[in-house]
Parts: C-alpha cells; structure tokens; sequence
C-alpha cells in the first residue's frame, strides 16, 4: 500500500509580511511526534495490512517496537506485533490484520508503543456491502491517447445504489495477468510456475459520475482544455444516482507485453470491484486523487489537508465491503 504523509505549515504567509530583523522562532519542541497509522481494509480479506510510523521534521520515521489491538464490538480479536522486514534495509513497521469484519460491526484499532509513551486509535463502522453489480457489458473501442489511436476494451457497468441512505463508492480494475515459465531442474526435469501481476489503471474521464460532472475526451486532454484532477481511485457519491440503478462506463488496455526472461502468457482476467466505503476515506481518497494528478505542483498550490479519523496520532483507517464479477480475456490481442 503506497503511504502518503503530507504536513502543513503556516509560516510561509507569515514570513512574506515580517520584516528580515523579525525573526519566528522554531523549535521541533513544540512538535513532539506523533503516531501515524495507515490502513485501507478489505472486509472481504483476511489479510490487511496496517502501517505505523512516527511524523517527523521532514519526513516520517520507523517503529521498531509496537503493538496492534484489534476489536470488533468491543471484544479484543487480535494482539498484533510487526511483521519481519519486507526485504533488507526496509524497516517499515507492518502489521498483518486477519480479523473477520462483516457489516456494521464497529471496529477499534489501538496501536500502542512499548515505551508507553504513545497511543493512539481509530474506530470506524464497517459500510453495509453494495448491491450486487447487475450487468456488464464489453467492447473493443478505438480510442484517442497521446495523440495516438490505441484499442482499449470499453467496459459499461450498470450498478444500484443502497436506497435511502448516502452511500460512498470506490470502482476497482483489477487486471490479472498469469504468467507461465519453465523451472529446470538437475537431470533435466523441472516444472511450470505459475504467477499473477495485477494492474489497477483505467480511464474514467467521459463518465460524468466518476469525474463529478466534468467529463472530457482524449483530444481534451491532449490539448490541455480540461486542467483538473483525474480520479485515479475511483471514488464516486451516489449524490447524481440516488435510490436508481447507473451505467459506468471506464475503459482498460488489455495489452499484453512480457519479455521471455519475465514469463510468458498464460491467461487474462479482469476483476471488476465495486466498493462500499466510508465518507472519511472518500475524501481522504478524492485528495490522493489531485496529489497524484499531472495539475498539482506543492511549490505553488495550496497544501491539502487530508482527513484523519486517528486519535492521539495522525493518519488514516478505512474498511470497504464489496462485490465483483470476473471478465474472462482467452486469448487478447497484442496490439
């Protein structure tokens, strides 16, 4: 799980109308760190991880020493301790979350230092899981992209709000590619493995719901018409389909390209997900979306306040439910 950790500071305007002889003082005493917990769980998973660091001056900084206390309606489920490093020289603190969550089960999460010095935690309501996806339907398309004529696979998603409630929404386009390699052995034996890469980018800019109401073209694009934050994450309301069904329509390329030493070909399967999610990480996930956009630039623009729903620290937990259904690509064309 990619981690963004962004700090704000007011001291810029402030500096601008005092003069040079003025000086503020600025003491990192006064900004005693603080514990940073990051989660986005699956309750559909069993495995979910959760990040823990320390805030920092310029950056954050790793636990060595922590504990993770996960309860669901009260009752304590797990006592978590971090994971071994991922790989060496990485001491990110990750912890590897298996309770079951099923909706409305109101979920606390307590992250606690050794020392005793920190504590902080998160309580959140697992989201009731979306209705069922209705229908999906697939097309090979020709479309305009960088100013080039690609073939992409047009996908129209017809789903139904929750009825009489706000609901949050996040779209997921999981394409799984299997690969296939011989593994020799001694003696001339050996066998097939098997793996999966997983991409996740589609294009949702001609559908009004997942651009608020601003959809544009490739050629927009292109000639730089339309200067606003792409959804790379996929959130949406339900404020424009409220208590009715909508047709979402986003488009992937389903091209394959593998050199001989990574794999070859084996097969293709595009999950579709639709995600129930809370209000706090919809926005916390519409901000990453203008962060992680061509049109933000930190030297100029406002800094962006993200939620937190953390209490003693900083950061940002969230639980989804889901439903999905799988598109079978035998044989895709290598454009």
């Amino acid at each position: 799980m990619k981690t963004f950790i962004h700090y704000l500071s007011v001291l810029i305007a402030t500096l601008i109308i005092v003069s040079c002889e003025n000086e503020l003082p600025f003491s990192i005493k006064d900004n005693p760190p603080k514990l940073v917990m990051n989660a986005l769980i699956n309750a559909e998973s069993q495995a979910n991880l959760l990040f823990l660091n320390f805030t920092g001056k310029d950056a954050t900084t790793h636990i060595q020493n922590a504990t993770i206390e996960v309860r669901v309606n009260g009752q304590l489920t797990e006592s978590l301790r971090p994971l071994p490093p991922k790989q060496e020289g990485d001491p990110q603190c990750r912890f590897n979350i298996t309770s079951k969550f099923t909706p409305g089960d109101v979920v606390r999460i307590d992250a606690l230092t050794d020392d005793g010095k920190y504590h902080a935690w998160a309580e959140v309501t697992v989201p009731q899981r979306p209705a069922e996806i209705e229908n999906i339907d697939t097309l090979t398309v020709p479309m305009l992209e960088y100013g080039h004529i690609r073939k992409y696979l047009r996908y129209r998603i017809t789903l139904k709000d929750r009825p009489n409630e706000t609901n949050y929404y996040r779209i997921v386009v999981d394409k799984q590619t299997t690969l296939r390699k011989y593994n020799y052995e001694e003696e001339g034996k050996g066998e097939y493995i098997f793996w999966t890469k997983h991409s996740y980018s589609f294009i949702g800019r001609e559908d009004i719901v997942l651009t608020d109401g601003q959809p544009s073209t490739g050629q927009d694009e292109d000639n730089g018409l339309f200067d606003t934050a792409r959804n790379i994450y996929g959130v949406f309301d339900d404020s424009r389909f409220k208590n009715t069904s909508y047709t979402m329509t986003v488009y992937n390329s389903t091209h394959v390209e593998t050199a001989s030493e990574e794999g070859f070909f084996h097969q293709m399967d595009i999950i579709i997900h639709l995600r129930s999610i809370t209000e706090v990480e919809y926005y916390y996930l519409k901000a990453l979306n203008l962060v992680d956009s061509d049109i933000y630039d930190e030297t100029i623009d406002e800094p962006i306040k993200y939620p937190s729903n953390v209490h003693g620290g900083t950061g940002m937990i969230g639980i989804s439910t889901e439903v999905s259904k799988k598109i079978e690509i035998e044989t895709p064309q290598r454009w």
